[in-house]
């Protein structure tokens, strides 16, 4: 049905997850949210990268384990919040949602069972990966930092059509990085503060977003178009917000993974 094709759509637009990350990088958790940012970056890197790497089969040939974009992505992302929620409600509606999702893709999006058993195995590897990355606290700042720049580098020139999602994570980890070293953005304990700097964010985001309507879609602007997206989330707002005031600076510097 195509009520429940634009609902699928719509909840795994990268949009609404790149909001759902912001607000919670300027209202609950700064670290919560750049890992749910990787999680979402590299799932859906690695999703573009198989869709353009695996031939599409033919109508009569066996066909290639292709898995749908919304069924990993929501795999990787709701299901990363299931230990950090850790609430029985929670974690039955996450599984909820990828499980109509996984139906959704098989019954109009044309997708196999394989397809989605493979989404789900891949969405929850990312998962796993982010939680067992808990040994970067040990690491030297500066070590990290030049990982946050080679790696995502590193994922542009092996994948060009991926560069928005590369540019994210390059923007988001250097970002993030300077934000809890110089910034130190401390959230207010004020409601009304917390709102106000959000709307300015997602104002700011909206700013930014329309700005590929000015430029012609190349490679080169796309990764510099998220780069800029990844920095006002991780670090030019939360600058803006302690200079006006909304939000005060911490004294404590802080690792970069948390």
């Amino acid at each position: 049905m195509e009520w429940a094709m634009n609902t699928a759509a719509l909840i795994s637009n990268d949009w609404f997850f790149l909001l759902l990350i912001a607000l919670v990088f300027w209202s609950v958790d700064k670290h919560l949210s750049i890992k749910l940012l990787i999680i979402f970056a590299l799932s859906t890197y690695t999703n573009h990268f198989l869709h353009h790497t695996i031939p599409t089969p033919s109508s009569d040939a066996v066909s290639s384990v292709l898995p749908p974009k919304d069924v990993q992505i929501a795999t990787a992302f709701w299901g990363f919040l299931i230990p950090e929620i850790s609430d029985k409600r929670y974690t039955l509606l996450a599984c909820l949602l990828i499980a109509a999702l996984s139906f959704t893709e098989m019954q109009y999006g044309g997708y196999s069972v394989q397809d989605v058993i493979v989404a789900i195995l891949l969405g929850s590897f990312f998962v796993y990966l982010i939680y067992r990355s808990d040994w970067i606290s040990s690491v030297p700042q500066p070590i990290i930092f030049s990982f946050t720049m080679v790696i995502p580098s590193a994922l542009l020139l092996l994948f060009p059509e991926g560069a928005y999602y590369a540019g994210l994570l390059l923007g988001g980890g250097i970002g993030y990085n300077m934000e809890l070293i110089k910034n130190r953005m401390q959230f207010a304990t004020v409601m009304w503060k917390r709102g106000i700097t959000c709307i300015i964010g997602i104002s700011g985001l909206f700013v930014i977003a329309y700005l590929n309507i000015f430029f012609a879609p190349t490679t080169l602007f796309s990764f510099v178009h998220a780069i800029l997206i990844g920095l006002w989330l991780t670090l030019l707002l939360p600058i803006l917000s302690v200079k006006t005031g909304l939000y005060r600076q911490s004294h404590v510097t802080k690792h970069l993974m948390h």
